[in-house]
């Protein structure tokens, strides 16, 4: 008789609930206007972006009036509220023309300065394709602390006992 064991499908489905999950926030991320991009290095600067869909890839380019940065590398990504770490890559400067013509066609409808200012030269400079990654160990502790502080905010204030 074979044995059959359950582990391996366990870890099957939650590897896919995992996937599931990554293109449900991709699909978030692609239709949102703007989202924050902090990175790792940095983690109390969130910086605005508008982002944007080329083919399969999500590309971030700051929002105007924002300060630009230079430099890829691990960062995390927030869109309406939900938080999830990404690693920022440069893009080839032969799609900066392809990525301007899809910043045009999703930010078209807002004021002309602004959507000159993300398809200008210097704004191309601040573009990175997307792609999810694990979180690291680090990164999954402080999450835990931090919405262990958001619980303890929210607690309600302790009655004093009717009683004393």
């Amino acid at each position: 008789m074979a044995r059959v064991t359950v582990r391996p499908v366990v870890t099957l489905l939650t590897r896919a609930a995992s996937f599931l999950r990554d293109l449900d926030f991709l699909d978030d991320l692609g239709a949102a206007t703007a989202v924050q991009v902090v990175p790792a290095r940095e983690p109390g600067r969130p910086q605005r972006s508008w982002v944007v869909r080329l083919g399969h890839d999500l590309y971030v380019r700051s929002a105007p009036g924002s300060v630009g940065r230079a430099g890829g590398g691990r960062a995390h990504l927030q869109v309406d509220g939900t938080r999830r770490p990404v690693m920022l890559a440069e893009v080839a400067p032969e799609l900066h023309s392809l990525l301007d013509d899809a910043y045009l066609a999703k930010y078209g409808r807002c004021a002309a300065e602004k959507v000159a200012t993300v398809t200008s030269d210097r704004a191309a400079a601040t573009t990175f394709r997307v792609r999810l990654r694990r979180a690291t160990w680090s990164e999954q502790v402080a999450a835990a602390v931090d919405s262990a502080r958001g619980a303890l905010r929210r607690r309600p204030a302790e009655q004093p006992c009717p009683t004393c």
